[in-house]
């Protein structure tokens, strides 16, 4: 026993000779994350609404169990405490009081958190996994040995070397509501990962151990105190935030394009949606471009250069004006403009703004409007069946041959035909055609953000697009109406 110790002594220690001397010539092939763009400013709104305690989501294991418990021991008082002062000090709010304090009785609006996961977790391997690797190979024998005895669960090289990258996640979703309406106003998702450092595999198993490992504990609670406030920094840097009356004003409309089934009224919300359609800095699609880190500079900007020339109506790139054209440099440079995320946010606004203006014109079909005005269903008895003994069932039984039968064939199911308008109701789907036209005109960005729309209208819905494009009459709308027509 003694030789085969220093056997594997010695072999551990030619082993960490090889990596000391070696490992800096050592070039290894690790996964980089893409870049990401640097965040933007806070958003100073000084919004005021209710703040309930947060909704904790996470699965804890049973203490007695052997799982592990990657969870940071912060609950939920902790977490809301956290946020809700970040949050105040951020400046993005200037009153979060909690659902039972004096203040909370004059506001109508109301901030809620949802943590889908808070815990210690492994974020992949750095250039230390060579190292491992090679460690593995010099010491074979103890290798296997230690597979087979740990089922699979302990590496040898990566229980000695730091191979592993380690750290903090938090998923939460974030709503913003207000008293009478139904659905959220504005649903926000975050993920933050805060990275702890390079660990052995030895450091993640202690770490993880949870409930069972102080260290895990102790080690958890400092790493998610800075998770907390890297998700407190991303929600106060969230331009959303910018547009909320915006988002106000599509969540009330919506109530009533969604559920009414009276044309007129459904109109008249999306009329006061047309003042939310503003020129566009950066379509959506443009601005995606721009902050994708998986693409490089220069293919952003070919990229970005074939939208524009297609929102100008052109066949080739080269046709765009020298003005009009992103460069390399220029790319490279939006990569990090906050202007570039708020158009990001500005679009998604406006998406919606045209998806429920286009959704109120759409005919009203005699069975959606029985379905709406139909009373509840009344309580059913349930009339208990009595049980038979079972009796031979003469076709079952029957051992002769059988005249065959041919199935009759479905009739087609007819498509409902839309009730048609009356004069009143036509009268508004015209001047909203017409107030429709009138903002996409002269705003090719606008426009494209309406094609994407129109490009999914079909049936009745179709017409009334195409109505709005005749009126647009831009280069881009008639090269749309000709690939559409000829599809």
């Amino acid at each position: 026993m003694r030789s085969i110790a220093a056997c594997v002594a010695y072999m551990l220690l030619l082993a960490g000779l090889v990596l000391g001397t070696g490992c800096s010539t050592i070039k290894t092939a690790t996964t980089a994350d893409a870049p990401t763009p640097a965040p933007g400013p806070v958003v100073k709104a000084g919004l005021k609404a209710v703040m309930p305690p947060v909704t904790d989501k996470r699965s804890w294991p049973r203490e007695d169990s052997d799982t592990p418990d990657p969870n940071i021991h912060i609950f939920a008082p902790g977490i809301t405490d956290q946020l809700r002062q970040g949050l105040l000090g951020s400046g993005l709010f200037v009153a979060l009081p909690a659902p039972d304090q004096p203040a909370a009785q004059s506001l109508n609006d109301q901030f809620t958190v949802t943590i889908n996961e808070f815990s210690l977790s492994t974020l992949g391997n750095n250039s230390w996994s060579a190292g491992a690797y090679i460690l593995d190979g010099l010491i074979l024998p103890v290798f296997g040995v230690v597979v087979v005895a740990t089922k699979g669960e302990v590496d040898s090289g990566a229980y000695v070397l730091p191979s592993t990258r380690m750290g903090t996640t938090i998923n939460a979703d974030v709503a913003w509501g207000e008293k009478g309406l139904k659905k959220p106003i504005l649903t926000r998702g975050y993920q933050v990962k805060v990275e702890l450092g390079s660990v052995s595999q030895r450091e993640v198993m202690a770490y993880v151990g949870g409930t069972s490992s102080e260290d895990g504990v102790k080690i958890g609670k400092a790493q998610g105190m800075k998770a907390l406030q890297e998700l407190t920094a991303q929600i106060s840097r969230d331009p959303n935030w910018l547009y909320l009356n915006s988002w106000v004003r599509l969540a009330r409309a919506r109530e009533v394009i969604e559920t009414s089934t009276n044309p007129e009224e459904r109109m008249r919300a999306a009329q006061g949606l047309v003042g939310l359609l503003g020129p566009l800095s950066y379509s959506p699609n443009e601005a995606k471009i721009l902050r994708d880190g998986l693409v490089g500079a220069g293919m952003r900007a070919e990229q970005v250069n074939e939208l524009r020339a297609k929102y100008a109506g052109l066949k080739e790139v080269k046709e765009l004006p020298a003005k009009q054209r992103l460069g390399e440099a220029q790319a490279e440079k939006l990569f990090d403009d906050p202007a570039v995320e708020r158009a990001l946010a500005h679009g998604e606004v406006t998406r919606q703004a045209l998806a429920l203006i286009l959704n109120a014109m759409a005919p009203v079909t005699p069975k959606a409007k029985a379905e709406a005005e139909a009373a509840p269903p009344a309580t059913k008895v349930q009339i208990p069946v009595l049980a038979r003994p079972t009796m031979p069932d003469p076709q079952e039984d029957y051992t002769g041959q059988r005249p065959k039968v041919t199935p009759k064939a479905d009739k087609p199911k007819e498509t409902p035909k839309p009730l048609p308008l009356t004069p009143q109701a036509q009268t508004l789907q015209d001047e909203l055609i017409d107030q429709l036209a009138a903002a996409l005109k002269g705003k090719p960005r606008l426009q494209a953000v309406f094609l994407d729309q129109a490009d999914t209208a079909v049936g009745p819905l179709w017409p009334v697009a195409k109505k709005v494009l005749l009126k647009v009459d831009s280069p881009q709308a008639k090269n749309y109406l000709a690939k559409r027509e000829a599809s």
